[in-house]
């Protein structure tokens, strides 16, 4: 879980250590959060800007054009607002396959920032998914 900004959410940030360099007098999330650039998905509650909960997915620094990727499910767009894209909970939740309506938000917008729009190798972050079944019998045996 992370706690920034005055809210929390919770979230999966992936980092790849290229640097990003801090403008001076930077705060400290900017210094030590902000250093390396960075793809970050999660939900949270809502706040002043955002009321309802949503699942949310950025790139820091944002790269320019950034809005223009093609993300999923319906429902899921660019906030401008917020600089990030969202995916609003009750979208998810109204989904056929919700579980399914969140994993293709973090695919679509994961694989939009870092493979296009940075250039990070797939091979970072790929790999093989178990499939319903196997998963299932892994429940079964426990």
């Amino acid at each position: 879980m992370h706690f920034f900004c005055g809210t929390f959410h919770l979230a999966l940030t992936r980092y790849s250590l290229v640097p990003h360099p801090t403008e001076p007098g930077a705060g400290v999330i900017a210094r030590f959060g902000g250093d390396a650039e960075q793809i970050c998905a999660g939900w949270w509650p809502g706040d002043e800007r955002t009321p309802g909960s949503a699942f949310f997915a950025y790139g820091y620094p944002a790269p320019p054009g950034v809005e223009h990727i093609a993300v999923g499910p319906d429902g899921a767009a660019w906030s401008e607002t917020r600089g990030e894209f969202l995916l609003p909970y009750d979208k998810a939740r109204a989904a056929v396959d919700p579980r399914q309506a969140v994993l293709a938000f973090c695919d679509s917008t994961y694989r939009g920032l870092s493979a296009r729009m940075r250039g990070w190798d797939p091979a970072w972050t790929d790999f093989p998914t178990p499939d319903a079944e196997s998963l299932d019998a892994t429940r079964r045996s426990t």
